[in-house]
């Protein structure tokens, strides 16, 4: 009775055998002795990548198979049936190319030659090593497999005037899937008789393989016997083990050999030889060796196929890859392009001082109230050797998910000969970016100073409307929106006062674009430019006793409730001086407008990817002003399939005490 192990066996190498699609469908598999079956290695420490939907495929390398030119030739034994037969030499010639009088046609009546890929991803791997064979007589690497296909060995039996009586022909696939954790690991071996001419009836083919030091082969024959009739395949697998110890690496190389004879007769040396062109690495020094439960252990890769780690922007949900998002941005926007365009180094020490170099250095990183939790997303990492350049020469930035997609917003002009990037993000985002970071060392075993590249995902943006698309520098984030204000130079900040004030600045514009979720912003504060001017102003309309500052506000030009800033820290060019029943509220007032907009964005006419172009601008006499005399204001509708609509046209808001008083504050 047939053991369930032995009928799993045959299951696997009868699934091998399609696999390799070497042979014509229906044709018979030559006896073997079946190879030892062993447990797939599971890879620890792998990100997550199940959210990131469609990938990029595996790359891979090719590189054409080297062989030793020329036949080589050998004298049939005395007594043998080749030699009864009148055959005195047999001669085998090794190339990458089939004879087309030999090369068997699968049903559609074409050659078969591909195989499935070695996923670049460990843990994916299939214990049925496996790779693409992109064409013929070539070899193709991954970072984690390695095959060789299109290998012809033509065996050819000549008489004493070197005529030929017979021909064979036989086909070679190699295919291995290297453990990303675990250091043993098998390679697939199929031999197909695809050609038999005259005197050749049958062959028998026999396959050793070694390995360099460093590595131990501990099955070289893929099988036993391998007796073929043309459209036969003999199939089998070899063992290779290593064992780097902690904290080290070792290096080396794969070779075969492959002993081709008539059936009964004896042959010691091989007639066709080769060697995996590619070195293979084996390690235990991908983790923290210090500590003896860390992860991964010891695992084997292609090392000079470079390791690719993801990343991505929707690590957690849509809004928790903020640091990421930030990433991608410097990838995009920075001259280097680290990760894409030029390779980053991993570090495995020191990154917290690099990361303070850059997040500390001459000029701190100051956190700002408007991004939760802010932190400093440092770009280059500090767990690379390109980190920790100081902050000062780093652009700032603000990654902000909305409805549509990431935005980034950047607080300082930004040239592209910035080397790295400061990006305010929740440290929550931080932590996942770190996280994925050091899931793509483990599951792509980068090790100390080995460089990788870094490939970032991120969400497709949807249709929008216009001014979400483009965020101005300088702005900042306002809910699915953005706010930006500017100012000019003043020559004094008050000038009525005695004696007149030092120069500073006045708002010059404000401008919002308001998206359909909003956020409030802060109240008012501050001694801002004009405000001691507009109470010396104010003072004489103010009833007797009055205590300043005698009916004035300061006026936020985005408003509050639009999420406009009133802070000393952040909001200083968003306020003028106004008086508070007239320009700031009242019918018509600053107010009237606000309002206006405020309703609109919660309609359900207006759409998630709509926006509200906002303008204010306050309006000076002279170059000298410090308080504006009115503010003109508009707003459109920007629709998410391309469309506008005014929500109010340009509009004039005097800065008079009421609606129809003369008293203006402007100066």
């Amino acid at each position: 009775m047939k053991s369930p192990r032995a009928g799993r066996l045959l299951v696997s190498l009868l699934g091998l055998l399609l696999v390799v699609s070497l042979t014509t469908t229906g044709t018979a598999a030559a006896t073997q002795k079946a190879p030892t079956a062993q447990t797939p290695a599971t890879a620890l420490g792998q990100a997550d990548t199940a959210h990131l939907g469609d990938q990029p495929e595996t790359p891979i390398q090719t590189q054409p198979i080297t062989i030793t030119p020329g036949e080589h030739c050998r004298p049939t034994a005395v007594g043998s049936r080749e030699r009864r037969a009148g055959a005195v030499e047999a001669c085998v010639t090794t190339s990458t190319t089939s004879p087309t009088s030999t090369t068997p046609a699968t049903p559609s009546g074409r050659q078969s030659r591909a195989i499935a890929l070695p996923s670049a991803s460990p843990s994916t791997a299939s214990d049925e090593g496996a790779c693409t064979i992109t064409a013929a007589g070539q070899w193709t690497h991954t970072r984690f497999g390695y095959c060789l296909s299109g290998l012809t060995v033509l065996y050819v039996l000549k008489d004493s005037n070197g005529k030929e009586l017979g021909t064979g022909t036989l086909s070679v696939a190699t295919s291995a899937t290297l453990p990303g954790t675990g250091t043993s690991w098998r390679e697939y071996v199929t031999v197909t008789m695809t050609g038999a001419e005259r005197a050749v009836t049958s062959l028998t083919a026999k396959f050793k393989v070694s390995c360099s030091a460093g590595c131990t082969a501990s099955r070289t024959p893929p099988w036993y016997g391998g007796q073929l009739v043309k459209g036969q395949s003999v199939s089998g697998s070899t063992s290779y083990s290593s064992s780097p110890a902690v904290g080290t690496k070792v290096d080396f190389t794969t070779s075969y050999n492959l002993y081709v004879t008539s059936p009964g007769a004896d042959i010691t040396d091989p007639d066709a030889s080769w060697s995996n062109p590619k070195v293979i690495r084996c390690d235990d020094d991908v983790r923290d060796t210090s500590s003896s439960g860390s992860e991964p252990g010891p695992g084997c890769v292609v090392p000079s196929f470079m390791p690719v780690v993801k990343m991505s922007t929707i690590a957690n949900g849509s809004d928790s890859g903020a640091a990421a998002a930030g990433y991608l941005w410097a990838q995009n926007n920075l001259a280097d392009g680290w990760g894409r365009s030029r390779p980053l180094t991993r570090a495995k020490n020191g990154a917290a001082d690099r990361t303070s170099r850059t997040c500390e250095g001459s000029q701190p990183f100051e956190a700002r109230d408007s991004v939760p939790d802010d932190s400093c997303g440092d770009f280059p990492f500090g767990a690379t050797h390109e980190g920790g350049t100081d902050g000062a020469r780093c652009a700032e930035i603000i990654p902000k998910h909305t409805g549509s997609g990431w935005h980034v917003y950047q607080l300082i002009p930004t040239g592209t000969g910035m080397p790295c990037v400061r990006a305010h993000v929740p440290k929550a985002d931080i932590q996942s970016a770190e996280t994925q970071l050091a899931a793509g060392f483990a599951n792509q075993r980068v090790l100390e100073r080995e460089q990788f590249k870094l490939e970032i995902t991120s969400t497709t943006p949807e249709p929008q409307g216009a001014c979400l698309l483009s965020p101005p520098t300088g702005s900042g984030p306002s809910g699915d929106g953005w706010i930006s204000n500017t100012n000019e130079p003043v020559a004094q900040r008050n000038k009525t006062t005695a004696p007149p004030g030092p120069a500073g600045t006045r708002p010059t514009k404000a401008t919002a674009c308001l998206g359909k979720t909003s956020v409030k912003g802060s109240d008012a504060a501050g001694d801002i430019t004009g405000w001691q001017d507009a109470q010396i102003t104010a003072r004489p309309y103010a009833p007797p006793g009055a205590q300043p500052p005698f009916g004035l506000a300061r006026c936020h030009l985005i408003a509050n409730i639009l999420g406009g800033q009133g802070r000393i820290t952040d909001g200083q060019d968003n306020l003028v001086p106004c008086w508070q029943l007239g320009m700031n509220t009242g019918t018509p007032s600053m107010r009237t407008f606000e309002t206006a907009a405020q309703k609109t964005v919660t309609y359900d006419s207006f759409g998630p990817n709509d926006a509200i172009f906002y303008e204010v601008t306050p309006h000076y006499r002279d170059a000298t002003s410090t308080i504006p005399d009115s503010v003109a204001m508009s707003a459109t509708i920007q629709r998410a399939d391309g469309t506008t609509e005014p929500l109010f046209p340009d509009v004039v808001v005097a800065n008079t005490k009421g609606a129809d008083s003369p008293i203006n504050l402007g100066n």
